[in-house]
């Protein structure tokens, strides 16, 4: 099991103590999927890559072999080793498997989360338009009637009011600069008067009150180029958008994004120009400044999810330039202070969803090795 502890404080979720991680970021070296560190295609990531008939083969092949390892999965990541933390593999599960996937937690008197578009197999071919509604009180899916004005991926969505904003994404094969909203009391998908300054996909989004940050993303292809800097501001009253001062330190795209937690807004890892990024960097909407905190993430990564439970953000899963991973990575707003958990996901995955409702992390779907999953997970930290 592995433990990593970086920066300025005592660990707040040891164990037996801490100890030391002196081994990579996980196993299962893929060589078709290796990072150069710039503009490149993943042909091994059904997310990302144009269809090809091996791709579909492999995606179906690994479909069939899911329930042959739920089992051996569940029974392993519920048991949390005295640690406090458990991980279960829920009995509900998505209608497909799906990857490139966003998620939003619409909070009470709501109390659902909504999953939004993503990719059943590689694409352009195998986008959905649909929108999936899971109810883990009672641990029940189902497909909302109202469809995504367009079949939509690799977007970015947050929560306000009553209602998901949706930013940018592959709509089809091209990029969108279109803002949609989702009202969860009408049942209804509207298409904003503002757009996006560009059309792009992988940003990653934050809301602030009644604000909105779209910050980073690309304006490239399915492997991600045109690396943008630019933080956009929507205001959700006034339905404007417009960029900011403030930029990146570098151009960014995230599959991991951004999230406010703890009154800050912070922006992970992601993909530039030069690879990877195990950078952590925070906006100041006040101050309209940005800033790249003195603690980094334990692994430059791009891919996960990432999910606030007030004080505390869970990075889960994702990928290096090596390798999909199946940690649960730890960042405490009060002190900076990063960890990975004693924990793990039953698989490694990238490309999936999670928020944050009713004391745990729920994670949906993703891309295990060549194949896409249906399942949803619950991560319960310590308190």
């Amino acid at each position: 099991m592995r433990w990593l502890r970086i920066g300025f404080a005592a660990c707040v979720l040891a164990v037996s103590g801490c100890g030391d991680d002196s081994g990579g970021p996980g196993d299962g070296f893929d060589a078709t999927d290796v990072g150069d560190g710039g503009d490149r295609a993943d042909l091994a990531d059904v997310e990302d890559a144009p269809a090809d008939p091996g791709d579909v083969e492999a995606v179906e092949e690994a479909e069939s072999i899911d329930d042959a390892v739920d089992a051996d999965a569940e029974a392993d990541a519920e048991g949390d080793g005295g640690t406090g933390w458990s991980v279960e593999v829920m009995s509900g599960r998505l209608p497909t498997p799906l990857g490139s996937i966003t998620a939003v937690a619409a909070p009470a008197p709501w109390g659902v989360v909504y999953v939004f578009g993503g990719v059943n197999g590689p694409p352009p071919t195998n986008v959905v338009d649909t929108i999936v509604m899971y109810n883990p009180d009672v641990d029940s899916v189902e497909t909302v009637g109202v469809r995504l004005p367009h079949r939509l991926f690799l977007t970015a969505a947050v929560w306000v009011g009553s209602g998901a904003y949706l930013f940018g994404g592959f709509a089809d094969t091209a990029l969108t600069d279109a803002i949609l909203r989702f009202d969860a009391d009408m049942n209804d998908v509207a298409t904003m008067t503002a757009t996006l300054p560009e059309p792009i996909a992988r940003a990653g989004v934050a809301a602030s009150g009644t604000d909105v940050f779209v910050l980073g993303g690309n304006t490239g292809g399915f492997a991600p180029s045109g690396f943008v800097t630019a933080i956009t501001r929507y205001d959700t009253m006034g339905d404007t958008a417009a960029a900011v001062s403030a930029t990146l330190p570098s151009g960014r795209a995230s599959r991991i994004g951004a999230v406010a937690c703890n009154g800050r807004v912070l922006f992970f890892g992601g993909w530039g120009a030069a690879g990877k990024s195990d950078e952590i960097i925070e906006y100041h909407p006040g101050t309209d400044a940005v800033e790249t905190l003195a603690t980094h993430m334990p692994t430059a990564l791009d891919g996960g999810a990432l999910a606030c439970d007030g004080t505390r953000v869970l990075l889960l899963g994702g990928e290096s330039d090596t390798v999909t991973l199946d940690e649960i990575v730890v960042f405490d707003t009060t002190d900076d202070s990063i960890e990975v958990g004693p924990v793990t996901l039953p698989t490694p995955r990238r490309g999936l969803a999670a928020v944050w409702m009713d004391g745990a992390a729920y994670v949906f779907g993703g891309q295990q090795g060549t194949g896409l999953t249906d399942e949803i997970l619950r991560v319960t930290p310590p308190p």
